[in-house]
C-alpha cells in the first residue's frame, strides 16, 4: 500500500469512526493516574489521542521528576558529561517498534528534537577480567582461556556460544510466530532456566561458567521463559539510545500530557472505591489534597501498591500477585573521569562494555562522544545479587570498591588521579526497587490475575506486559490500560492508525501495536517450507525434557 493509500485509509477509518452512532456520555469523564513513569505517561497521553474533550486527566507523582525509571544523571551541563541512571538502550527490533514510533511521533508532531545515536553493545577492544586474568577484546575468550576447568567438550567453547546452542531454537520460534512461541514459554513457565540446562545434560561448572559471563550472578534461577525473553532482546545487533539523555524522552511526552496536569512530591496515602468513583488522598508540598476521579489508573511496580497505607485489599490471588512479582535489585555508580582513557589504551574501548567477576561486574562505556576530547563518563553496573552487595555500604566505600576494582582492569592507567567526580543509585532502597524479572511460574501463575482491572481501578507497568524491563513494556502495557479505560467508558476508541489533533501533518503513523503484529504475522509467508519440522522438533524437544513436569 502506497503512503497516500496508507493515509487515505486512516482517514476513512476516523471518518467512520466519528460518525459512530454509539451513544456518548456528554459529562466530563476524570481519570487519576499513579506515577508517572512511561507508563502512566503513556497511559495519559493515550486518554488525550481519544481526542474526547470529555475525558481530563491528573497524574500523582511521588518524586520531583517524570520518569521512573528512565533517569540520566548530569554531572554538569557541557555535553556528555552524563551516565543513565536507569534506561539506557533500546534493541533495533520490531519487538521495539513502539519505542522507536513514540519517538518519532514527538519529533515530527510535537517537535521534540529527540536524536537517535547507535548504541554499541560490544566492540572489539572491550576487556574481559575473570578469575584474575585480563583479556583484551579479541583474545582467546574460550573457558579454557579464561581459567575455567569445564569437562570436554565445554573447554573450548565460549559462553555465547554455549548459550545460544541452549536458545536457539526458542528464539526463532519467537522471531517466527510471537504469539506461538509466547504460548510455548508459558508451558515451561514453571521451569527453572538452571534446570533447563541441567535436563540438557550441562554440568553444573559448565551453567556457572555461562552464568558469569553472559548475565550475573544467580540470574540463571529466573524462570525459563524470563531468559529466553531476556535474550530474545539481546540477540539484537543494531541499538539506539538517545543523544543527550535518555529521560528527554519521558520528558518530551510530559510536556504532551501537560505538566499542569501532573502533581510532583505526591505521595499518596489512600485508595478508596467510593460509588461510581476512585478517591485518591496523597499528601503533596502544599498539603494533602483529596480528589474523586470516575477511574484511576495505577501506573506504579508492585513494591509502591503495596505501601499506599490505605488501599483496597482484593481477593488472595491478587495479592499474592502484588506481593510476590519478583523484582531484581540494580546498582549504578557513574565515575566522571578527567580523560576518557579507556578509548586512549590498546585496544580502544569505543562504547561497548566489559565482563568482570569484580563486585562491578560490568563497565558500560559511553556509546555518546565517542572520540571526543576532555572529561568523560564511566558506567558501572550489576544487578540481582551482584546488586545487592552494594546497598549495605555507604558512598564513601561503595566509590573506594568501584575504583579499586576498576584499575585491576585498566592496570597502566592511574585511575584515581583520572577521577573528578561520582554518583550513584542504588534502585532497591526506592520504591521501584528494580526491574521486573519473574520467577519460576510467577508469568503464567500471576500475569492475567495482576492485569484485571478492579472495579474502577486499573493497573500498567512493564511488569504487567510481555517485555519486562524495557521502555517498550511500559507502552504496551500502558496502550492496553488506556484502550480499556475508554472502551469502559463507552467512548469512541482511538482509532487504529488515528491522526494527531488539527494542525499536524504526520505522514506516517500508526497503531504501533497493530503494525508489530501485522509485521510479525505477515512475515510468515516468507518462512521456508521446513517451518513444520522445525517447529516439530522444537515440541518434540520441548516434550523430551518436560513430560515429567
Amino acid at each position: 500500500m502506497t503512503a497516500p493509500e496508507h493515509n487515505s485509509l486512516i482517514t476513512s477509518i476516523l471518518i467512520m469512526s466519528q460518525s459512530s452512532s454509539v451513544a456518548q456520555p456528554k459529562e466530563l469523564k476524570h481519570v487519576g493516574i499513579v506515577g508517572a513513569g512511561m507508563a502512566g505517561l503513556y497511559a495519559a497521553y493515550r486518554l488525550k489521542l481519544s481526542n474526547d474533550p470529555r475525558i481530563a486527566v491528573s497524574l500523582y507523582e511521588l518524586d520531583g521528576r517524570v520518569g521512573g525509571r528512565v533517569k540520566t544523571y548530569r554531572f554538569t551541563s557541557e555535553k556528555d558529561q552524563y551516565f543513565e541512571a536507569g534506561a539506557m538502550r533500546i534493541p533495533s527490533t520490531q519487538m521495539h517498534q513502539p519505542t522507536f514510533d513514540l519517538i518519532k511521533l514527538l519529533n515530527d508532531t510535537y517537535h521534540a528534537d529527540l536524536k537517535l545515536i547507535p548504541y554499541h553493545l560490544t566492540t572489539p577492544g572491550n576487556r574481559t577480567f575473570i578469575n584474575g586474568i585480563l583479556k583484551n577484546g579479541g583474545d582467546d575468550g574460550t573457558a579454557k582461556a579464561l581459567g575455567f576447568d569445564l569437562p570436554v567438550p565445554y573447554g573450548n567453547k565460549t559462553a555465547d556460544a554455549l548459550l545460544l546452542s541452549a536458545i536457539q531454537a526458542f528464539i526463532d520460534l519467537l522471531e517466527r510466530d510471537f504469539d506461538q512461541g509466547w504460548n510455548l514459554l508459558l508451558r515451561l513457565d514453571k521451569v527453572p532456566f538452571r534446570s533447563y540446562l541441567e535436563d540438557l545434560g550441562w554440568p553444573q561448572s559448565v551453567i556457572d561458567f555461562t552464568e558469569t559471563m553472559c548475565s550475573q550472578t544467580n540470574q540463571f534461577a529466573l524462570s525459563f521463559s524470563e531468559l529466553i525473553m531476556q535474550n530474545l532482546d539481546f540477540d539484537t545487533k543494531q541499538w539506539f539510545t538517545l543523544d543527550e539523555g535518555m529521560d528527554r524522552l519521558p520528558q518530551a511526552l510530559a510536556r504532551v500530557v501537560g505538566m499542569d496536569n501532573i502533581t510532583f512530591g505526591a505521595r499518596v496515602q489512600k485508595i478508596e472505591q467510593t460509588g461510581d468513583g476512585v478517591t485518591i488522598c496523597a499528601d503533596t508540598p502544599r498539603g494533602r489534597v483529596e480528589q474523586t476521579f470516575d477511574k484511576v489508573i495505577l501506573a506504579i511496580p508492585p513494591s509502591a501498591l503495596r505501601m499506599i497505607p490505605e488501599r483496597p485489599r482484593w481477593d488472595y490471588r491478587k495479592e499474592q500477585a502484588i506481593r510476590a512479582m519478583f523484582y531484581e535489585a540494580l546498582y549504578k555508580i557513574g565515575l566522571r573521569f578527567k580523560t576518557r582513557f579507556w578509548e586512549h589504551v590498546q585496544p580502544p574501548s569505543l562504547g561497548g562494555q566489559s565482563t568482570t567477576d569484580l563486585p562491578i561486574r560490568w563497565i558500560v562505556y559511553p556509546s555518546n562522544g565517542i572520540g571526543s576530547e576532555g572529561p568523560g563518563v564511566l558506567l558501572l553496573y550489576s544487578w540481582n545479587t551482584d546488586a545487592s552487595v552494594w546497598s549495605s555500604i555507604p558512598f564513601s566505600e561503595r566509590l573506594k570498591s568501584s575504583l579499586c576494582h576498576l584499575s585491576k582492569v585498566f592496570p597502566s592507567v592511574d585511575v584515581y588521579n583520572q577521577f573528578i567526580a561520582a554518583e550513584d543509585l542504588a534502585w532497591s532502597e526506592h520504591n521501584p526497587t528494580g526491574d521486573a524479572m519473574f520467577l519460576p511460574g510467577q508469568l503464567s501463575e500471576y500475569f492475567e490475575i495482576a492485569r484485571r482491572k478492579e472495579g474502577n481501578i486499573y493497573f500498567a507497568g512493564e511488569h504487567l506486559s510481555r517485555h519486562h524491563t524495557w521502555i517498550t513494556g511500559a507502552i504496551d502495557s500502558a496502550r492496553s490500560t488506556a484502550e480499556e479505560v475508554i472502551s469502559d467508558f463507552a467512548l469512541k476508541r482511538v482509532p487504529t492508525g488515528w491522526i494527531p489533533p488539527a494542525g499536524t501533518e504526520p505522514s506516517d503513523h500508526y497503531d504501533p501495536e497493530a503494525n508489530r503484529m501485522k509485521v510479525i504475522k505477515g512475515g510468515l509467508e516468507n518462512i521456508k517450507n521446513n517451518r513444520e519440522e522445525f517447529e516439530k522438533s522444537v515440541l518434540l524437544l520441548v516434550n523430551a525434557l518436560y513430560h515429567k513436569h
